[in-house]
């Protein structure tokens, strides 16, 4: 078990879903089956700007080109199985939103029938009765159907960050050291400059949590 790494990924899409920094807590539940099945409590984990990364408002990608920045840095405080997590964090279970409403603005689903919007909630594997490791998977903001189960189930557990440091592809930052590579899905030791050099740079300038407020 991995645990004194910073991992380092890339994202294509931001929505709120994967990862989601609702309720006072950032969770990576689907996605990432790799991460989410070694790494430990402990550990960090940061989600950097694609080429393009899609947003959740209009659909439109924004355009990053070699510039990567920042989406999020979180710490794992514990990993957690599929099952535990549907029966612990029953908030983080997708509801469906209607048109009109607030909470439609964060709508994270692709479909153009706004009754059929759903938040993004990312707690969407219910244990199946009677059957062992065998879910039942539910409809979700996140674009996630039938054929995303066996990657989803394949990392086994849900990455439980109480504190984080999410800016969203919107509002990504800059990192102050221009040098940093940052490839797909690669670990960096904690000892490491450049992980010590972002860790400390990202929580002795910016507030725990949402930065700034998404809705």
């Amino acid at each position: 078990m991995d645990k004194n790494y910073l991992y380092c990924y890339k994202m294509t899409y931001d929505t709120g879903f994967a990862p989601n920094p609702e309720h006072n807590v950032l969770t990576l539940a689907t996605c990432k089956p790799t991460i989410r099945r070694c790494a430990s409590p402990g550990t960090w984990i940061s989600g950097w700007t694609a080429v393009k990364v899609h947003p959740t408002e209009n659909g439109h990608p924004i355009d990053f080109g070699k510039n990567e920045k920042l989406i999020y840095l979180a710490k794992i405080s514990k990993s957690i199985p599929l099952a535990e997590y549907w029966k612990e964090y029953k908030e983080k279970r997708p509801k469906k939103i209607g048109s009109g409403r607030p909470s439609a603005t964060k709508g994270c689903s692709s479909s153009k029938d706004d009754t059929n919007m759903y938040d993004c909630g990312d707690n969407i594997y219910e244990p199946a009765k009677g059957k062992c490791n065998e879910f039942i998977q539910h409809e979700n903001g996140g674009g996630h159907g039938k054929e995303a189960i066996e990657h989803d189930l394949s990392g086994e557990n849900v990455l439980i960050c109480e504190e984080f440091y999410y800016f969203s592809a919107k509002n990504a930052i800059e990192i102050t050291n221009k040098g940093f590579d940052v490839p797909r899905c690669k670990k960096i030791p904690l000892e490491d400059e450049r992980a010590k050099k972002i860790i400390e740079y990202v929580t002795n300038n910016y507030t725990k949590g949402i930065n700034p407020q998404h809705l």
